[in-house]
């Protein structure tokens, strides 16, 4: 088995608009392009299962790299980006600059929750528990230090579309790194980070798969 994290391209239009497919204009022709050229990269690995973020951003993204897969996007609220405080919403861009950078002098220790939003471990709480919730449906269930991996799914690749805060939650999560307000890992736009599974004994336990692009044509 093997999840495959996606960033959403480059964005165009309203950050939290939420649409119904088909997705049009959250994209920019910079970011189309670089959906084409990773479905291109992709089309060699069989994918099983689709998560995305409602943001029409990640939608978009993952309509244009799924497309004529006989797949079925799920979407989850789950998947958003960072919430910002909703009084801030509808600040001018200015006063809100000046708001985040007053936190940027902080200590980063000082920032696990702050006026801005959501906080380092309300992230971890909306997004790890029904993603797991959403894992066991398919036949992957956390526990003994790792996951059991039903054998239907044991050869499944599950695909995430989301944001570079959502999934750097996600990676940190699965691969059990320490929680800590300034994330630890950086997602480029649309480029994949692939967790991969090994087993010992019944348990299957996560690794980062550190490789080039080829690995979608082996």
């Amino acid at each position: 088995m093997k999840i495959i994290l996606i960033r959403h391209g480059e964005s165009a239009g309203d950050s939290f608009a939420c649409p119904q497919p088909p997705v049009k204009n959250y994209l920019t022709r910079t970011g189309i392009e670089q959906a084409e050229k990773l479905r291109e990269t992709m089309d060699k690995i069989e994918i099983g299962a689709a998560f995305s973020s409602p943001y029409g951003r990640a939608l978009q993204t993952a309509a244009i790299v799924m497309k004529g897969r006989n797949v079925e996007i799920s979407t989850f609220d789950f998947l958003k980006e960072w919430d910002i405080n909703p009084a801030f919403k509808e600040l001018p861009s200015v006063e809100f600059d000046a708001a985040v950078k007053g936190y940027q002098i902080c200590d980063i220790e000082e920032t696990w929750k702050t006026e801005l939003g959501e906080g380092t471990f309300e992230l971890y709480a909306r997004i790890c528990p029904p993603f797991l919730a959403e894992l066991k449906k398919l036949g992957v269930h956390a526990g003994g230090g790792g996951f059991r991996i039903e054998p239907h799914a044991e050869d499944l690749n599950l695909a995430v579309f989301a944001h570079g805060g959502s999934l750097a939650i996600l990676l940190s999560f699965i691969l059990e790194t320490r929680p800590f307000p300034l994330s630890r890992f950086a997602f480029q736009l649309t480029a994949p980070a692939i967790i991969d599974f090994t087993r010992h004994k019944e348990i299957y336990y996560p690794q980062l798969l550190i490789t080039n692009t080829k690995v979608f044509r082996s």
